[in-house]
């Protein structure tokens, strides 16, 4: 086979909402490949983890083993593509090198490595779903045991899981919930109406809201953020909460390391690939179409919570951005290595996600924001997007599972 007859060899790293967007893009984008293509799934864990539906999993056990859905019928078994586990130690030019020492080639390369949260919303040094879901099924069953609830961070996981407790057990629990911002979800982009309502809903659900305090629980930390023990919490104000139950919902990281090795065929200037990632945030720096901003390596894409497109990564941001990636790198593949005869080709800008944001906070309940739409903060609207079942099926449906 000759060169120009080979596949063109697109490596995808991290399975999830981005991954699995640009993927699916990407398949129907090959039509207009001027060559075959053979699409690598690189993933650390056995199964894509539907985050969205991690608290839900929490209050109710059909949902612990619905959202880890398998890999296994993403590609159709007589197709060049294909799904490797494995954990993405470094990249260079033109290839990748895993955890393993395995090293897997590419023509182009697209990074969608994610970001880190404490569980369970996300579960960081945990390749295994069934491990996964046994931890879940433990907190659970913890959960069910323990009345005082405390929930520290009321960005969207904080309030999706107060809500959630609440929503499942009423009464029956008390849930605190304390955030050192003086707003909740305060993330850039979204309106005060939005945020108030946020606010204003958890408390119709019978949760307590502790605003512009920065607490430390003996014990609960970014990697052991689920905690079974007696408690005592006191707040500037002088309040007191006992607690037997802990939850941290803070925080969020994004290891881009991976990236260091790096290095163009010619580098420019002073060449150092920590100008690739931005100190302040660890995301990698991309162009405005989602290729790495460096000369030379115009056949590497990011994009996804761990590049620096999207001021707020979210699932919702992925359908955006995504497919606009996936189509840059056909159109690059069919015209060459970034240049000829000094013209280079048409790219598309990615389209900056409006803000848009679902809080699901039980089966029948939430809050939203459509700008789009002019909602603020509706519970039917919620159930219908996301809350009744967090669109688990259309997920299985990306996967390829009936």
């Amino acid at each position: 086979m000759s060169e120009s007859d080979a596949p063109i060899k697109i490596v995808v790293v991290g399975g999830s909402y981005a991954g699995i967007t640009v993927i699916k893009q990407l398949l129907s984008s090959s039509k207009a490949s001027q060559r075959p293509i053979q699409i690598i799934l690189v993933d650390k864990r056995d199964a894509r983890h539907h985050s969205l539906g991690a608290f839900r999993a929490v209050v109710d056990g059909e949902f612990g083993d619905r959202i880890w859905i398998s890999y296994k019928k993403l590609f159709s078994p007589d197709s060049l593509h294909k799904v490797i586990q494995g954990q993405l130690k470094q990249v260079h030019l033109h290839h990748i090198v895993l955890a393993s020492g395995e090293e897997v080639g590419f023509d182009y390369l697209v990074l969608c490595t994610g970001s880190s949260n404490p569980s369970p919303a996300k579960f960081n040094d945990i390749n295994s779903s069934r491990q996964a879901i046994e931890i879940t099924n433990q907190v659970r069953k913890d959960l069910e045991k323990h009345q005082n609830i405390v929930v520290i961070g009321g960005g969207a996981c904080g309030v999706e899981l107060a809500g959630e407790i609440k929503s499942a057990y009423g009464d029956q629990k008390t849930v605190s919930l304390i955030h050192a911002s003086s707003k909740l979800v305060d993330y850039p982009g979204y309106g005060a109406k939005f945020k108030a309502h946020a606010h204003k809903h958890l408390e119709s659900l019978g949760a307590h809201v502790y605003l512009n305090e920065r607490v430390a629980i003996e014990g609960l930390t970014f990697e052991d953020s689920i905690q079974v023990a007696p408690r005592t919490v006191r707040l500037s104000t002088g309040k007191v909460i006992e607690s037997d139950m802990q939850f941290l919902c803070a925080g969020n990281k994004v290891d881009t390391s991976y990236i260091l090795t790096l290095k163009p065929e010619t580098p420019v200037g002073g060449y150092n690939a920590e100008t690739l990632i931005d100190p302040n945030t660890q995301t990698i720096k991309v162009k405005k179409t989602g290729q790495v901003d460096c000369p030379g390596l115009e056949h590497i894409f990011a994009v996804g919570d761990c590049s620096n497109i999207a001021k707020v990564a979210t699932a919702a941001a992925c359908s955006y951005t995504c497919p606009t990636v996936a189509k840059n790198i056909i159109a690059v593949a069919n015209f060459g290595k970034g240049t000829t005869h000094g013209r280079k080709p048409a790219l598309s800008n990615v389209q900056l996600p409006p803000a848009i944001m679902c809080l699901a906070t039980g089966p029948t309940t939430g809050v939203v924001e459509l700008p789009l739409l002019g909602t603020i903060g509706s519970n039917f609207i919620s159930r219908a997007f996301k809350s009744k079942d967090f669109m688990i099926g259309r997920t299985m449906t990306e996967m390829n599972i009936a």
